[in-house]
């Protein structure tokens, strides 16, 4: 095994590095109990060094160990690996047949109706996350696996690099996080992230749902939704604009509140779409039965002067 590869991590043996997360790679294992694939992320020393962040690492595992959800990726088991002074936590999770949105996003763009498949997914992820006291902090197309169809939709990579970042510093910092991901946090996260809550994870959820919809994340001045796509309503505009509201407080309160707007929003699509179907047909009915009407006239009139001709002769 190479240094990046080790033979294993607690009792899962390592296949593979599929992955690499600041300082915490991500391997596919086996799990020697039931010998199925699973994903070990091996993450900072720090983390243990630091009582608070050694605390929220125990307290939001344990969270989502304890409460599965479809729209989350199941977290299976954590542990400590090495051995002192080098100890390290490792999270354990299921190996999901997926891509992540990001790479899905490179291949193609996504229909409307696809586009609130996905925004309510992840809402209703973030909603069981939330209700059960755990943060994201890190929401971006990246942390969003899928599957090809869009059945699937699941939250991953949980704020394990904000914990991880506190353990290093004492204080949640941003520094651990790629240039790209800024696009995503919330002006509060990036200002003094230790006091950002839930609605930063409502702010990143806002900034996906402005590139499903644009093609591009909100920087700087950015362009309205229904300025890209003129098939979208304006109430687009109200839920992204409410979403990433520079104040938390003018944003959602909550993720069930978003997936309301976004249930609405489908239904008011879903409407005007049978309007403008039901006007299509309207006109379509409409010609023929002047056509059949001409037409009946004329084969009167024919069948007249056939008769008139008749009794002539």
């Amino acid at each position: 095994m190479t240094p990046d590869l080790p033979a294993q991590i607690g009792p899962y043996r390592v296949t593979e590095l599929i992955g690499r997360g600041g300082s915490s790679p991500v391997f596919k294992a086996v799990d020697p109990k039931s010998g199925r694939p699973v994903v070990v992320r091996l993450l900072s020393s720090h983390i243990l060094e630091n009582p608070a962040a050694a605390k929220r690492f125990e307290r939001e595992s344990r969270a989502l160990m304890s409460s599965p959800h479809s729209s989350l990726v199941q977290v299976l088991y954590t542990g400590v690996e090495g051995t002192r002074p080098y100890l390290r936590p490792y999270l354990v999770t299921e190996l999901v047949q997926g891509a992540s949105l990001d790479n899905l996003l490179k291949a193609r763009r996504l229909s409307v109706t696809e586009i609130l498949t996905v925004m309510k997914g992840v809402c209703r992820g973030l909603a069981h996350a939330h209700q059960h006291g755990v943060l994201h902090h890190h929401i971006s197309p990246h942390a969003i696996l899928v599957s090809p169809d869009l059945s699937m939709v699941k939250l991953t990579e949980f704020g394990f690099t904000r914990i991880e970042s506190l353990g290093l510093t004492g204080t949640v910092s941003t520094g651990a996080i790629s240039l790209g991901a800024f696009h995503y946090l919330a002006p509060e996260q990036v200002e003094s992230s230790a006091s950002a809550d839930h609605r930063a994870d409502l702010y990143a959820v806002g900034a996906v749902f402005q590139e499903l919809l644009t093609g591009h994340p909100p920087t700087g001045k950015f362009s309205l939704p229904s300025q890209s796509n003129s098939e979208l309503l304006p109430e687009t505009d109200v839920i992204v604009l409410k979403c990433l509201a520079r104040n938390p407080s003018e944003r959602y309160a909550t993720a069930l509140e978003l997936l309301a707007d976004l249930g609405k929003l489908e239904e008011a699509l879903r409407l005007r779409l049978l309007s403008e179907i039901r006007g299509v047909t309207q006109k379509a009915a409409a010609g023929p039965s002047k056509g059949l009407l001409i037409a009946g006239l004329v084969a009167l009139l024919i069948a007249l002067v056939a008769a008139g001709y008749f009794l002539a002769r």
